[in-house]
């Protein structure tokens, strides 16, 4: 870890207490025992504002922007220009000293999940830091690298965006030995001009890149046909290509470059994320058995393709998020599975499609029909999908909150059913299971 001295120096300031800092954050409410608190100047609240609390909850400094009145507190004050780019500054710094292996992840869908897969194989061989939740901004990042141990060797980082430059400043930062574009979607696609411009902000990932680096792509998206990577995907001109993907509740069985691999994980998609995790795997040195001992041990995030069992019945529990490429995947999921009479998806809204909200449901809809028998469409936005269901044998019910869900769902339980649940994190469908507790 960092000392504070250490820290001041990166900053060109004269400081010399040696203590230690164990803790960073922005938001004042964290634990910040032997931290360093960040304060960020938003359009509505000044972090300034709330030093009082970060000293409560055991800060001992403090990055401060220049012409802020100083506090009254006796912890260490950083006087900085500003303090977000300070904290870059310094995460670069930390990383540059620490000097591991650095795997950056970006894409509109699959970050997370790939992420946990990676760390779940390289762990097996090297010490391995990855990114917290979705610490993927321009300030969860480098709060990330600054919790990474001295002897990380693997630091495993995701990037996320909301505008162009957004990931080139991440890239720049991180400088990752090995960059990967999982796929891309429709989130953000009215900030940067459609899915052509968020092909363009994803490869930004590549702006950073280590000269001997390696960048892996979905290599079956049209829209990174112009990208110079090794590609990754189901079409036979992939530089690694991905064939004989098997799924049960269980999990699913597939081929990669010619060698069998299993997950304890369902979906396609997901097959494509640990692709990316074998790619990444072989890159530094593993071995099939050790990659295969990491993705039999595989826990992904909660609510990402989450098998449960509510009773006899089967759940596919992925109601973290969605966009209308990640509910496609999700459905097609579903639809593969063998061994249930009945298939229910329960599909709620999607989040920041713009101006498309409706016709991009509506295109998920047409993803609905037999072998599903059911389906149940929470919320306003959630309604839109069954514009586009054309299947009549397939039985919809329409939702306006999650506990009229669940009302809908109770009756179709039972040990020949599966269900899915998929709708945005505003919607948070993952409730479902409380009020079915309570009916």
């Amino acid at each position: 870890m960092v000392t504070i001295a250490q820290l001041a120096d990166w900053l060109g300031i004269d400081q010399s207490d040696a203590r230690p800092l164990r803790n960073f954050a922005t938001d004042s409410r964290s634990t910040l025992t032997d931290g360093l608190y960040i304060p960020i100047q938003g359009a509505r609240v000044d972090g300034h504002s709330f030093i009082e609390g970060a000293v409560q909850h055991g800060a001992i400094a403090t990055l401060w922007k220049k012409g802020v009145p100083l506090p009254e507190t006796d912890i260490v004050v950083l006087e900085v220009e500003e303090p977000l780019a300070a904290l870059q500054l310094v995460a670069r710094k930390y990383l540059q000293l620490v000097s591991p292996k650095v795997v950056a992840i970006t894409g509109s869908n699959g970050k997370t999940s790939t992420k946990d897969m990676i760390e779940s194989v390289l762990k097996r061989t090297y010490r391995t830091h990855k990114t917290a939740g979705n610490f993927n901004s321009d300030i969860g990042m480098p709060l990330t690298i600054m919790m990474m141990p001295l002897d990380t060797e693997v630091a495993v980082l995701e990037m996320g965006m909301n505008g162009f430059g957004d990931i080139e400043l991440l890239s720049n930062l991180a400088e990752p030995d090995i960059a990967l574009v999982t796929n891309i979607g429709e989130s953000h696609a009215e900030q940067v001009g459609g899915r052509t411009g968020i092909a363009r902000a994803k490869l930004e990932i590549q702006s950073g890149l280590k000269p001997d680096g390696h960048l892996f792509i979905d290599g079956d998206e049209p829209l990174l046909a112009e990208a110079t990577a090794e590609r990754i995907g189901y079409r036979h001109s992939n530089t690694f290509v991905i064939e004989q993907a098997e799924a049960t509740f269980i999990g699913t069985t597939f081929k990669f470059d010619g060698t069998e691999f299993t997950i304890p994980v369902l979906g396609k998609h997901q097959v494509r994320n640990a692709a990316y995790a074998i790619a990444t795997a072989k890159a530094l040195g593993l071995s099939n058995d050790v990659i295969q001992d990491g993705l039999n041990a595989v826990q992904l995030t909660p609510m990402r393709m989450e098998r449960l069992m509510y009773g006899q019945t089967a759940i596919i529990n992925d109601a973290y998020n969605a966009s209308p490429t990640s509910m496609n995947a999700a459905i097609e999921t579903i639809v593969e599975l063998d061994g249930f009479t009945n298939k229910v998806v329960v599909l709620g809204d999607m989040y920041e499609l713009g101006q498309q909200e409706k016709s991009l449901h509506a295109s998920v809809g047409k993803k609905i029909a037999l072998p599903v028998s059911h389906a149940i469409l929470v919320g306003e936005k959630g309604r839109h999908i069954a514009d586009g269901i054309v299947d009549p044998t397939v039985q919809v019910q329409f939702a306006e909150t999650v506990e009229e869900a669940a009302r809908l769902l109770e009756p179709l339980l039972g040990e020949q059913t599966v269900v899915l649940l998929k709708a945005s994190r505003g919607l948070a469908l993952e409730q479902i299971f409380t009020y079915l507790n309570k009916i």
